[in-house]
């Protein structure tokens, strides 16, 4: 019997199941509201604390193997503690000289640049036939700038705005101070704090409560670790590539891209935009098309290779949606909701996907499947899956066939029920734990 046969439980109508799930949902809701209006308040220290299980969350599958090795989770934080400091400060000694010096040939060239870049610009918009653009050299802007009545404005409004200048010195310290502080307590007491979570929970629901979180912190902790690591990987790529074709402060533009990039689909596109700019200010048209050629090809290859293979276990949401939830996380909470507001979409589908099979559909949350889940797909070759497009049937493999029968999920044995379609699971091995967990130590 396959999980969409389980049967409704006995004396629960389906719309009393609903109202459950409904109010559920309301509930949860509400409780999220109240967070969002309790961290308004206590803004400033909304920065450190996310930092903190950020690096949490980077850290601990370090901190767990070592653990698993006999080392105490003390000495294994400090260990994973000075390896991210060395390789923070191996990057400073390899690229603060080349990053020192393009800095101050950027801010020497700098006018030569906004004139060219305005000279360009003029050129393309009377190309497509806009002939009467008013655009300011830098000298024009300069003057503008300098001018009395502007530099009065420009006093009062940073008099104006003080109190929150000051209140951003003081979260940037609380971040750079109190964060790893935080992290680090974290990670010793990391398993203590999980049991004691999991003591406070009802017996009747304990399991899969259990069960949903660990789904949760999988796919939010590889989510996070992953962009990490894709964000230094098309770093290097873009920086690599811009010097190759001899774009200028081609290293300040990769590692804006690579920055960038956490968020998804910003960082390629942001470089390429930069290096075109760049390319037409400094050199010529050519460079800026040969620019604009490295931003595709590594976001091609962010796509088709280094995305898929490094975020194995990833939240599976639509990219229209992605853009809709960047657009609302930046209305609602600026830059930190663009930078979280993905792989809290992709917790909160999880949890609802979850109450909506078990409390909706009345399944048992022993045999659903996660569709949010889904395996790596790098080992199907590149053009193979860029064929299957045409020919798919089923909306996530195109090497299933559409009439293979569903699994039974009481056959598993050493395996996890992974979506392939709405009503078509599939038993595959089970892989290894990626949300760097020390379930040892919680249970």
């Amino acid at each position: 019997m396959t999980s969409s046969d389980t049967p409704v439980p006995a004396g629960h109508s389906p719309f009393m199941l609903f109202g459950i799930a409904a109010w559920s949902i309301l509930g949860g809701l509400l409780v999220l509201a109240s967070s969002l209006w309790i961290l308004g308040k206590a803004e400033v220290l909304l920065a450190p604390m996310v930092l903190a299980i950020v690096l949490m969350y980077l850290l601990n599958p370090i901190v767990s193997r070592l653990h698993q090795q006999g080392i105490h989770r003390l000495v294994g934080s400090l260990l994973a503690f000075v390896l991210l400091l060395g390789f923070f400060g191996l990057l400073g000694v390899l690229v603060a000289p080349s990053v020192t010096s393009q800095s101050g040939d950027l801010i020497e060239d700098f006018p030569n640049i906004f004139d060219n870049t305005i000279t360009e610009t003029r050129k393309v918009a009377s190309s497509i036939g806009f002939t009467d653009i008013a655009l300011p050299s830098y000298e024009e802007f300069k003057e503008f700038v300098g001018a009395p009545e502007q530099r009065d404005a420009i006093i009062e409004q940073l008099q104006g705005r003080i109190g929150s200048i000051t209140s951003s010195l003081l979260e940037a310290l609380l971040v750079f101070f109190i964060a790893p502080v935080v992290a680090f307590y974290l990670l010793i007491d990391l398993p203590r704090l999980r049991t004691g979570a999991i003591a406070l929970l009802p017996a009747d629901t304990k399991d899969e409560i259990v069960h949903v979180s660990r789904n949760v912190g999988g796919a939010v902790g590889g989510f996070l670790r992953g962009q990490v690591l894709v964000a230094v990987i098309v770093g290097i790529l873009t920086s690599t590539g811009f010097a190759l074709i001899g774009l200028k402060f081609w290293l300040i533009i990769g590692m804006i891209a690579g920055f960038l990039n956490i968020v998804p689909f910003v960082g390629p596109w942001v470089g390429g935009l930069l290096g075109v700019v760049v390319g037409l200010a400094t050199a010529d048209l050519t460079t800026a098309l040969w620019a604009a050629g490295v931003a595709l090809i590594v976001q091609q290859i962010d796509n088709n290779f280094i995305s898929p293979n490094v975020l194995r276990a990833t939240v599976r949401i639509h990219p229209a949606a992605i853009v809709l939830v960047l657009l609302l996380g930046g209305a609602i909470a600026g830059l930190w909701g663009v930078l979280l507001a993905v792989p809290l979409t992709g917790a909160l589908k999880i949890v609802v996907g979850h109450l909506w099979r078990t409390r909706v559909l009345g399944q048992d949350w022993r045999y659903i499947t996660e569709p949010v889940i889904r395996e790596s797909e790098i080992y199907e070759p590149l053009f193979a899956r860029l064929r299957s497009l045409e020919s798919a049937t089923t909306p996530f493999r195109s090497d299933v066939p559409a009439d293979s029968p569903p699994a039974d999920p009481g056959a598993q044995s050493s395996g996890e029920t992974v979506q392939v379609a709405e009503d078509e699971p599939r038993v595959v091995p089970e892989a290894d734990d990626t949300s760097g967990e020390d379930h040892s130590t919680s249970q």
